[in-house]
């Protein structure tokens, strides 16, 4: 027997979303500081990664981090890191942008990591507003032998085609 295919419509639903559209919008070179890293009392593995500058280039824009962001991370008994990571990034017109970035990195067998993530941007308003109104996931990787940069490149899920469909 085989199973019907996983769809919305399966639960009552009348139409399905579909497959969402992804954009690249996003990419991010984090520079990172020496790990903080130990195990709590309780048995929990916890780092902190400080980030202390980089650069971010997106459709038409460039950025630069502030240095004294961190991504928190727990890790997990599977060898993988639950991340959170919290930085603010400078765009060339001076526009601060609060950046929230949360997932899971798994450990390769040639010691890189590779991740997927959800990011948030918090962005006032003005020219730059649509960053914080956007929903992006994330990948993300940390190289073997370069403790001192995270890659990250944000995709923008696209919403032009639902607001159309909605209208």
């Amino acid at each position: 027997m085989t199973p019907e295919p996983l769809d919305i419509m399966r639960l009552g639903a009348r139409a399905s979303s579909g497959q969402p559209a992804l954009r690249l919008g996003i990419v991010i070179r984090a520079d990172i500081g020496p790990v903080v890293e130990f195990t709590t009392a309780q048995g929990t593995r916890r780092a902190m990664f400080p980030i202390t500058g980089g650069e971010v280039h997106g459709r038409g824009w460039t950025a630069t981090i502030l240095p004294g962001g961190a991504d928190f991370a727990v890790g997990m008994p599977d060898g993988s890191y639950a991340i959170a990571a919290r930085y603010v990034m400078v765009m060339q017109d001076g526009t601060n942008v609060f950046v929230e970035n949360t997932g899971r990195m798994v450990a390769r067998s040639d010691g890189s990591y590779d991740g997927r993530t959800r990011a948030i941007l918090e962005v006032t308003d003005g020219p730059h507003a649509a960053l914080g109104s956007a929903v992006w996931f994330g990948t993300a990787r940390a190289e073997a032998g370069d403790d001192d940069h995270v890659y990250i490149a944000l995709w923008e899920a696209v919403l032009d085609d639902v607001a159309a469909a909605t209208a």
